[in-house]
């Protein structure tokens, strides 16, 4: 049953009754002075909403709550328990670039899972689905993905300061051999 709230006019009080629905509009005695007191509209009234499984505060702005932290979107990937993506992206910054030896190290596993599918499909056999694998893959390529635009900023920025040597005149040395 719900609780309403009644004003006393005599002792000039606010209280709170739980009262069905039907006797909500009756004047209830006050509980101090026992004179008639009306029904008002609630001095504190704290509404939310469901959205996405999630309650949410009206007036809702669009925003999630992660542990009393405003978010712009429940948890929808796997991350560390008690954790939350964007307070993560926050706190320790956007994830790096993969480095050479990364793709390097990624293109030869591709290699090597096409040379294995090759094989068996040559030998009239159905390849092993590898889980594992295609999801580091699936992680790495989002990674790629996530990070091509600040790379090429890098490049545009300092486009051969870590690479090429450079001489005092400012012109590159030729590569030796």
């Amino acid at each position: 049953m719900p609780v309403y709230e009644y004003y006393c006019a005599d002792c000039h009080g606010v209280f709170e009754l739980v009262r069905g629905v039907s006797a909500a509009a009756e004047a209830q005695p006050c509980p101090v002075c026992d004179a008639s007191s009306p029904r008002i509209m609630p001095t504190s009234f704290h509404p939310f909403t469901m959205r996405d499984g999630v309650p949410r505060r009206i007036p809702d702005r669009g925003k999630f709550w992660h542990y009393g932290e405003e978010v712009a979107a429940p948890v929808d990937t796997a991350i560390q328990m008690g954790e939350h993506p964007q307070l993560m992206y926050e706190r320790y910054g956007p994830p790096a670039p993969p480095t050479a030896e990364e793709r390097e190290a990624h293109t030869e596993r591709v290699v090597q899972r096409m040379a294995y599918e090759a094989e068996q499909i040559g030998r009239g056999l159905a390849p092993t689905q590898d889980v594992h694998g295609a999801a580091e893959a699936r992680a790495f390529e989002a990674r790629v993905g996530a990070t091509a635009e600040r790379s090429r900023v890098a490049k545009r920025r300092a486009p051969n300061a870590r690479t090429t040597p450079r001489t005092r005149s400012g012109q590159h040395e030729p590569p030796t051999s």
